[in-house]
């Protein structure tokens, strides 16, 4: 795929995640795009900024902890995600400034699963694979 993107698989009370970005940044980026598409509420509340910083090296490991991350604002603070600010990926783990908004974000997600969990080299980039239990 020559564009950043993703696509969703629907699998019985599962959602597979497919994305495709030309950076490992566009990855994470396309990640968030696609979780406000899913719990989005269509509203734009106040709007709001959350500072992100999570642990490890392994990308794939690191995807699943951000959608978590991205997962427990929704959840625990009614914030729905808008667009990364400022991102910063390496060594051990990332750090980042995510813009959101309050409202009422649809609770479809119930977490993060590691079951075909997959962040690859890709021809024209990157690839990966994420499954959320939903």
């Amino acid at each position: 795929m020559a564009n950043d993107g993703y696509r969703w698989v629907e699998h019985t009370s599962e959602l597979e995640l497919e994305i495709h970005g030309r950076t490992e940044e566009a990855v994470f980026a396309q990640a968030l795009r696609a979780f406000a598409e899913l719990v989005g509420d269509g509203h734009g509340g106040a709007v709001v900024t959350r500072e992100i910083a999570l642990a490890g090296e392994e990308r794939a490991v690191l995807l699943a902890r951000w959608l978590d991350e991205l997962e427990f604002l929704t959840e625990t603070e009614d914030l729905v995600p808008d667009r990364i600010e400022r991102f910063e990926l390496g060594g051990p783990g990332l750090r980042a400034t995510v813009r959101l908004h309050r409202g009422r974000p649809r609770s479809v997600v119930k977490g993060v699963t590691y079951h075909r969990l997959a962040f690859e080299r890709a021809a024209d980039g990157y690839q990966a694979t994420v499954v959320l239990d939903v």
